[in-house]
């Protein structure tokens, strides 16, 4: 992704300073309205009268679309508007569904007014900025995107030409523009309605979040009434939001408590590992460089990868997504579908027991059962010495002679509880604790 050409292309149509707003019993008390015909910004009040009639969500947005569409407005008409409110409860962490959007708009579909919601912290975001609802009307020019920006207290209309059109690579593209740092990208939400909205009527309004453990922004959809066919045809790209303090901290740095019971030193592992981590660095490159930085054989440089590294670390997921212009997204989606990839480091040997039909009726469950009991770890995990990793596996296509266990790369049929020791002793590994020797049986043992 170049950023900076994609952000140098931006132009600037208007803007919108706004003073900071503290909420009083979960409003605001003030809406924002954006007419992307004029450019013109306004902020309207919001009255008790209608916090007792409409109150918020749904009602706030039929409100808002009320004041601007008539019984002639079309779908596509530039007098449609798409509303957006959170409601007054959102961002209460103690209740379900606070972090819900309600979306409103004329339907493409139905041709009458059709709302949707969604998840994620776009809502919470546009109320902690400091407004109850967002209402857009009018048509742009040209590819536009909208950035209400909450710590600036400032909102502007840009031209955006270069950015993506499609959801998943304009959310990375934008969280990745407007955020500081990294962990400022949690404070990003991006919507956005893809391609594929501009030739159908049921096109979805897509809201990303950013995952920070995965390194990436995700999507949630508004997928109701076909709100995405009607902000495409604005000719809008998206909509980003920016807020801090409202999602909460990951790191050690942020969190009060485990500052003060984290050792100082806690980072200094990691800066042990940096040789390391370079050294698997390079070798990941060296994989992708041998297929040519071809997008159409990342699964096959993911395969190496794996067998190489023993998982998809993060690092790896980097390079395969600046080296090949795979988006992230795509990438943890072939890692996280695929049985043969993992995020985490499997052991040097993979140990996957058949748990299929034939295999279960010859008593795999006990097989299963002895493996765990005998390395001292649960299915799915890894020994500490990272040797061993224990798989259950729904089958291994060798019914004739169940029960199946797969050793690495030897499979290993009428498999018995009994022979598991033996399995792992011809392998280098002593399974169950230390058994004492006759003679030590005879001396009396612990007791003598």
């Amino acid at each position: 992704m170049n950023i900076e050409k994609m952000r140098s292309a931006h132009k600037v149509l208007s803007e919108l300073e706004f003073d900071k707003k503290e909420l009083d019993r979960g409003y605001a008390n003030r809406t924002l309205r954006i007419d992307l015909d004029s450019g013109k910004m306004e902020i309207r009040p919001v009255t008790q009268q209608m916090k007792d009639l409409w109150i918020g969500g749904k009602g706030l947005d039929l409100w808002m679309m009320l004041q601007e569409i008539d019984k002639n407005t079309k779908w596509d008409s530039p007098e449609n508007t798409i509303c957006f409110s959170p409601g007054p409860m959102a961002g209460v962490i103690s209740f379900p569904g606070s972090g819900k959007t309600l979306v409103t708009s004329i339907s493409p579909a139905t041709h009458s007014i059709m709302d949707s919601n969604v998840g994620g912290f776009f809502g919470p975001y546009l109320k902690f900025t400091g407004f109850d609802g967002l209402a857009i009307v009018g048509k742009c020019k040209k590819e536009s995107i909208i950035y209400i920006d909450g710590v600036n207290n400032k909102v502007s209309l840009e031209e955006a030409p270069e950015e993506s059109i499609d959801s998943h690579l304009l959310a990375e593209e934008l969280t990745e523009m407007y955020a500081d740092d990294e962990k400022d990208k949690r404070n990003i939400s991006v919507v956005s309605a893809g391609r594929a909205s501009e030739h159908v009527r049921m096109g979805v309004l897509n809201f990303s979040f950013y995952d920070w453990r995965r390194k990436v922004a995700r999507l949630k959809q508004a997928g109701r009434g076909g709100i995405g066919t009607v902000f495409r045809n604005k000719k809008l790209k998206a909509i980003v939001i920016r807020k801090e303090g409202v999602t909460p901290g990951w790191s050690i740095e942020e969190s009060k408590v485990a500052s003060m019971v984290v050792p100082k030193d806690l980072h200094q592992d990691s800066c042990c590992c940096k040789k390391e981590q370079a050294e698997e660095i390079n070798e990941i490159r060296e994989i992708i460089s041998q297929w040519n930085d071809d997008p159409e054989y990342v699964i096959e440089m993911m395969q190496d990868i794996q067998d190489r590294e023993r998982c998809i670390s993060p690092e790896a997921i980097e390079e395969l997504c600046s080296r090949t212009g795979v988006p992230k997204s795509h990438l943890f989606h072939i890692a996280t579908f695929y049985k043969a990839f993992s995020l985490e480091k499997r052991g040097e040997t993979v140990i996957q027991v058949c748990v299929g039909t034939a295999c279960h009726v010859k008593g795999a469950a006990r097989i299963l059962d002895e493996f765990e009991r005998t390395l001292d770890v649960p299915k799915g995990g890894t020994t500490p010495d990272g040797k061993y990793s224990l798989e259950p596996v729904a089958c291994l296509g060798a019914c004739s002679i169940a029960p199946v266990v797969k050793f690495g790369d030897e499979i290993l049929g009428n498999v018995q509880v009994k022979d598991i020791e033996k399995i792992l002793k011809k392998h280098g590994k002593k399974g169950g604790p230390e058994k004492k020797t006759d003679a030590e049986n005879r001396m009396g043992g612990d007791n003598a």
